[in-house]
């Protein structure tokens, strides 16, 4: 009777290994392997190494899911290296590979407040390589339209031009090919937005590949630019996988729809109902929610990410709506990346207008839950809501100062990433009230503020778009049909060039004076129309004033600035 169970058992068969490789000296040591197949029950691991010791093996209940832990030796040679997976039924091979000892990042390398980070959507910005245009369709604005990494790579001479020194690209994770379907006004659409996860461990095919992400970083090096991957560690797509064969019983949280009721977290008077719902809870049926309270899933996440610091090189992270996972994740993922990687840049995306809600996501202090996120940045959306609100007339200048007043409710404010625009607002140029002149001065605030600025792309020509998906409208020039390119100063209207001009001198204007990108600021004057205050650093100091009445002002409080109406100046001290 045993025998004829064993012989009917299915032999062990492997389809996918997580990772497929890691590092010798990492500091994340062992690293947690997690292998994809059929016919584990029962396995046993044994390395034929003894520079890799397994240990720590985990099986889940139908044996498709086997998860052990490799112990990697600092001397091991890089390499092939091999893990002999055993059953009743029979045995398989697990391949694995160590790479070399990974070199230390310097200061130069590390995204601060004195970059300019620029935003792509990269399926909207420029199409490179039309061999992986699969079922493109620019006609549909909810459909895949081209662009892909080789496009960025083509358009990095022009960002250096602009004066950007760092990109960040939405997902490039691999999504699914097919659009999703429901009976919502957006549907049916396409995930060329990179949201939507399959494997965590390979490229979107509308993209590229591994070889052109690890090509853009080291051209964009090459030019003194950085790059950012969004990852994403909430929630992947209903397609994936996981969905049909979770690696355990508790890898996804049941569905419940989320309320986004997202001071549930933030205060201490909220019920462990209405947390669980907002940490726990769906986007929608087709982004099933991680849950990241199973060590195991908290600890591919965390490996994950390393992965592609490791594998490409890339100097930051954006993570995605990180309000919606644990405090304590939050905590361990950005302590495991700057114990290998130092004053390593991640900002997390928290979509609040409230600077108390903002401050309690960034890292450098405890909250009232005693727990310290060590995340380094957020983004300063309530400053954004201020400075678009002023620079459209809704809202007086002193609407600015009103915000920046909650300054020391942040723990470092320089790490804080401030915003023009991103793929997820409407963009300024189609808000009620918008102006050139207004987007103008939107952009000059931005760059002369406190922390880490941040465009979105077409920003720099004042772009239009409203709500999704017309926020996201491609970028003129960037496609083959294109009739212009707005790359070029011959493609842009005499409107898109007086922005762009503006845009690229008050870049200069800041990388070019340190009180901008790193020192104190002071109020100098506010009032309804009038906003003045002053940065400084040492003995330099840049006075920057901007007026949105329909005078002109004159402000003896600095020195007799004179300020045209409906504009923004500056005056240097050295």
């Amino acid at each position: 009777m045993l025998f004829a169970v064993i012989s009917a058992a299915a032999a062990p068969r492997v389809e996918k290994v997580e990772p497929p490789n890691w590092w010798a000296g990492h500091t994340l040591n062992p690293v947690r392997v997690m292998v994809r197949g059929e016919g584990f029950k029962g396995a046993s691991v044994v390395s034929r190494d003894p520079q890799l010791a397994v240990s720590n093996i985990r099986i889940n209940d139908r044996g498709d899911h086997i998860f052990f832990d490799v112990a990697i030796s600092p001397a091991t040679r890089p390499g092939s290296y091999k893990f002999d997976l055993t059953t009743l039924a029979g045995a398989v091979t697990v391949n694995f590979e160590v790479k070399p000892q990974l070199t230390p990042r310097s200061r130069e390398q590390e995204i601060t407040s004195d970059d300019i980070i620029y935003l792509i959507m990269t399926d909207r910005f420029a199409d490179g390589d039309t061999s992986n245009n699969k079922d493109v369709d620019r006609a549909n604005p909810r459909g895949w339209h081209g662009g892909d990494i080789k496009g960025v790579i083509s358009r990095l001479d022009y960002l250096k031009d602009l004066g950007v020194t760092a990109i960040w690209l939405t997902p490039w994770y691999d999504n699914p090919d097919e659009p999703n379907r429901c009976d919502q006004p957006w549907c049916p659409y396409t995930n060329y937005h990179g949201y939507h996860a399959i494997d965590y461990y390979a490229v979107e095919n509308h993209f590229g590949t591994m070889a052109d992400v690890q090509t853009l970083v080291r051209e964009a090096e090459k030019r003194g630019m950085k790059v950012i991957q969004d990852q994403v560690a909430n929630h992947v797509g209903v397609q994936h996988e996981w969905v049909k064969r979770p690696p355990l019983a508790n890898w996804f949280s049941p569905f419940k729809q989320n309320t986004f009721n997202d001071s549930a977290v933030f205060s201490p008077n909220a019920s462990q109902a209405e947390r669980d719902v907002l940490l726990r809870g769906w986007f929608n049926e087709f982004l099933p929610d991680l849950n990241q309270d199973e060590p195991e899933v908290s600890r591919y996440l965390i490996q994950n990410a390393l992965w592609w610091i490791g594998m490409t090189g890339i100097d930051g992270i954006r993570q995605d709506t990180i309000q919606y996972m644990p405090r304590t994740f939050i905590r361990d993922w950005s302590t495991a990346i700057q114990k290998q990687y130092p004053d390593y840049y991640l900002v997390g995306e928290v979509l609040e207008m409230d600077s108390a809600h903002l401050s309690f996501f960034q890292g450098g202090k405890a909250g009232w839950d005693g727990i310290d996120t060590k995340l380094p940045s957020v983004f300063d959306f309530n400053l954004w809501d201020a400075s678009r609100d002023v620079f459209t007339g809704k809202k007086p200048a002193s609407a600015l100062r009103d915000v920046l007043k909650y300054d020391g409710l942040y723990s470092n404010i320089n790490r804080v990433t401030t915003l023009s625009g991103n793929h997820d607002l409407d963009r300024f140029m189609s808000t009620p009230g918008a102006t050139p002149e207004g987007a103008m001065m939107h952009m000059a605030f931005m760059m002369s503020v406190r922390g880490i600025p941040q465009m979105y792309y077409g920003d720099e020509l004042g772009l239009t778009g409203g709500h999704d998906p017309e926020n996201r409208n491609d970028f003129p020039g960037g496609f083959p049909s294109d009739t212009r390119s707005a790359f070029a100063y011959e493609g842009r209207t005499d409107a898109e060039q007086r922005v762009f001009e503006w845009t690229r001198d008050w870049i200069k204007l800041r990388r070019e004076n340190r009180a901008l990108s790193e020192g104190r600021t002071t109020d100098v004057f506010y009032d309804a129309g009038v906003y003045v205050f002053e940065r400084t650093a040492g003995k330099e100091s840049v006075i920057v004033g901007f007026n949105v009445s329909d005078k002109p002002r004159k402000i003896t409080e600095a020195g007799g600035l004179e300020i045209p109406p409906r504009s923004a100046v500056y005056k240097v001290r050295k």
